[in-house]
């Protein structure tokens, strides 16, 4: 039992589970970047002055939150490069 009072859990489990993690979040980040030209963490971090999008919300006045306002404007990535796969 764990000082918290559940069961231990094994290190190597734990490491093996991270491992899986970080492989998933390679994948994931290598397709994002095939399909919309730019990785999901690097569009996610740059300026949204730059998101060919930014005029969506501009003329909606809506202003939803950026995880949502980034997976946006990687769809519209990946359908503009369409043609391009």
């Amino acid at each position: 039992m764990s000082e918290y009072g559940g069961p231990r859990q094994d290190p190597d489990a734990c490491r093996k589970e991270s491992s899986s993690e970080n492989d998933d979040l390679v994948l994931f980040e290598a397709l994002v970047r095939e399909y919309c030209g730019i990785g999901f963490f690097e569009c996610l971090g740059s300026p949204e002055s730059g998101y060919l999008t930014s005029a969506v919300w501009e003329e909606s006045g809506g202003r939803p939150p950026a995880l949502l306002r980034t997976v946006v404007e990687l769809l519209h990535r990946a359908v503009e490069r369409e043609g391009e796969r």
